[in-house]
């Protein structure tokens, strides 16, 4: 049985903002506090996974709070186009004192493809909602440049799972690989203050 999506969706966006807590709880862990003020306002990042836009792409980030970041990507999928937009809460804060960050995403866009050679009439990319979970490991002295890895679960459409069955049910299709439940996805990141 799938779960309600709207439901899920809005359960993980809620849950993103329930990530805020008082930058003072962490000032125990440094003797400088400004290793807890706010620098960063936006994130640069290029990668491949979904929350690059597909197969391959670049995202920008927004981060209004140390615990909250909005973001929009864009990339490619080997048959077109594909996107995301989206909401990020960090567990915690997005400061320089702080070299891994996880964090909890919540997005909406272009979360699976078929690409089938020598048929394109099957060649399409679908919209969904998406959740998942990440790590931020940050390195150097001001902790701006660093790597991204994320663990996703794509909600598929209803529609891509009827196309998808149809596939199956075609004779033609001998060599056809499932998709997986869960993605990975990996990117460079570059924090601008």
């Amino acid at each position: 049985m799938k779960p309600n999506i709207s439901t899920l969706f809005l359960f993980l966006l809620l849950s993103l903002f329930g990530f805020s807590q008082e930058a003072s709880q962490y000032q125990n862990l440094s003797l400088d506090k400004s290793d807890y003020d706010f620098h960063s306002i936006a994130d640069l990042g290029v990668g491949i996974g979904l929350n690059y836009g597909g197969f391959m792409g670049a995202q920008i980030q927004y981060v209004p709070l140390n615990h909250l970041a909005i973001f929009g990507s864009a990339g490619f999928y080997l048959v077109g186009f594909g996107w995301q937009i989206g909401a990020i809460g960090y567990l915690m804060p997005k400061v320089p004192s702080k070299k891994f960050r996880v964090y909890g995403t919540a997005m909406y866009g272009t979360n699976v493809a078929i690409a089938v050679s020598n048929a394109d009439e099957y060649n399409k990319i679908y919209l969904g909602p998406t959740i998942g979970a990440g790590l931020e490991m940050r390195f150097g002295k001001s902790k701006r440049n660093g790597i991204n890895i994320d663990l996703f679960y794509p909600i598929r459409s209803d529609e891509y799972e009827q196309d998808w069955t149809k596939i199956k049910n075609d004779p033609l299709m001998t060599d056809y690989t499932e998709p997986l439940p869960i993605t990975i996805s990996v990117g460079y990141h570059y924090e601008i203050r």
